[in-house]
């Protein structure tokens, strides 16, 4: 998504209105774990403040993500706002031909939005435990003896015993 500049450096304009929606190759969302990027829109603008730009953005959508139990697809609503101050000397965020692409801004919020583990509504617990596992959390640790201080044990007891 590359935006044209030279309004705002010829003060034509005082500020640029983006209006988009997003699209991104299947490979990208498949690099950090996105199954699909839906209805993602990009609204903001772009304003001159002496020798830097302003970018304000909103990117709203929806992400499908896999669910970190089952696997089945997440709808994962997305919110983003973008406040960036891109100087013209910037070495990340390059001006070429007074243009502007905002698309790596736009991805690199996306991708940090992304979270470590979601899991679907729907998830049947009883897929939770099976023939010698069972999903388990912290506080499952914390309450199970480890079954190789048993000698131990009956080492101690024996002690006491005597």
């Amino acid at each position: 998504m590359i935006v044209n500049l030279l309004p705002l450096i010829n003060n034509i304009e005082n500020v640029i209105e983006i209006d988009n929606s997003l699209t991104f190759p299947q490979t990208d969302l498949d690099n950090v774990g996105i199954r699909r990027l839906e209805e993602a829109k990009v609204k903001g603008f772009i304003i001159k403040i002496y020798e830097e730009y302003e970018l304000n953005l909103e990117i709203t959508g929806n992400m499908i993500l896999p669910c970190s139990i089952s696997l089945v697809d997440v709808l994962y609503p997305i919110k983003i706002n973008i406040h960036e101050n891109i100087d013209e000397n910037e070495e990340y965020f390059k001006i070429i031909d007074n243009s502007l692409d905002i698309m790596p801004i736009v991805w690199q919020n996306i991708v940090v939005e992304i979270p470590m583990k979601v899991i679907s509504p729907d998830v049947d617990h009883t897929l939770l435990k099976g023939d010698g596992w069972k999903l388990s959390n912290e506080e499952d640790k914390e309450n199970e003896l480890d079954p190789r201080l048993d000698k131990l044990r009956d080492l101690l007891d024996n002690r006491k015993e005597n």
